[in-house]
């Protein structure tokens, strides 16, 4: 097999495939466009990191998606969007990638993983779920803003079990290999409880900064902000517990979306990024999927229904 595979040329794309190209692992990036395919094969990716904000440049090959040839490998780290993720882009992931290759998914929010697992039988789909913060500077420059904790499991629902019994070693492979270009990185055996996890704060960060326009650390900076993140957190934990998120209480969990809003204060959400660029936002994976949720087990979304329609008109 060839090199890993990083699908995506955004931020995170970006800082996966810097880092590990300058820890020396090969890799291969597959971009959107052919411009910024271009733009990195010529002059690599220049990776800015440190609070001293120290740059350096890698070098890695790149190729335009729907113009790159099959990959010879076995580890594809897919770091799109899940706005990005069209049924004509996973057929085209199908006929670039072998059976038996591990697809890792970076996306936020639920629903992607079936709709992966659905579209690539006989590939093994693992979840990521990561805290690392990234913002791109330019087509082929990107700024590491905040360092974080990776965790990768196996999707499935249990029912076979020679599946589970396996299931540690392709997502340890990937851990591994995220450890050897720096991230912090760690399996999970639970990896859909740490998904509604970062759904119930990523519901709640992600759509007030985008509509605030401010970054994460001035969320909480006022009384009357804190009484809408507070009011769209309990709608969003009670539509979550309804669906399978058990671990930590009330409490506990209000605090950790106050620690990440402290951890990453001078961060700018994804979806801060993507309205201030006048793209497509994943509110629909997010706000709008705990929308659907609610209605499945007959509970009413007021918040999350507000918040994802104003971000949508916007």
């Amino acid at each position: 097999m060839d090199r890993t595979v990083v699908m995506g040329g955004g931020a995170l794309g970006m800082l996966l495939a810097g880092k590990l190209a300058a820890a020396g692992i090969p890799v291969r990036m597959w971009t959107r466009t052919r411009e910024q395919a271009l733009v990195v094969g010529e002059r690599g990716i220049e990776l800015e990191e440190g609070a001293e904000r120290v740059k350096r440049v890698v070098r890695l090959e790149a190729a335009a998606f729907e113009e790159a040839a099959p990959a010879e490998t076995d580890l594809v780290l897919v770091a799109i969007k899940q706005t990005a993720a069209s049924d004509r882009t996973l057929r085209e992931l199908d006929l670039k990638t072998g059976a038996g290759s591990a697809i890792v998914l970076f996306q936020n929010g639920i629903g992607h993983a079936e709709r992966f697992a659905e579209a690539l039988p006989g590939r093994r789909i693992l979840v990521a779920v990561t805290t690392e913060g990234a913002l791109r500077t330019g087509v082929a420059s990107v700024r590491h803003t905040g360092s974080g904790t990776t965790w990768i499991g196996e999707w499935g629902d249990g029912s076979d079990e020679e599946a589970v019994a396996r299931s540690a070693a392709e997502p340890r492979r990937a851990a591994d290999l995220l450890e050897k270009a720096g991230f912090s990185a760690f399996v999970s055996n639970s990896i859909r409880e740490r998904m509604l996890r970062k759904l119930l704060i990523n519901a709640v960060i992600n759509p007030l900064t985008a509509l605030w326009r401010v970054p994460n650390g001035e969320l909480p900076a006022t009384p009357d902000r804190m009484a809408v993140m507070e009011a769209l957190f309990r709608e969003t934990l009670g539509i979550l517990r309804k669906h399978g998120l058990k671990d930590g209480g009330e409490r506990e969990l209000w605090a950790s979306v106050l620690e990440v809003c402290r951890a990453t204060a001078a961060n700018r959400s994804s979806m801060l990024q993507d309205v201030l660029a006048g793209r497509d936002t994943e509110i629909g994976a997010l706000n709008g999927a705990l929308c659907e949720l609610a209605a499945s087990v007959g509970m009413k979304a007021p918040w999350n229904a507000a918040v994802a329609a104003l971000v949508k008109a916007i």
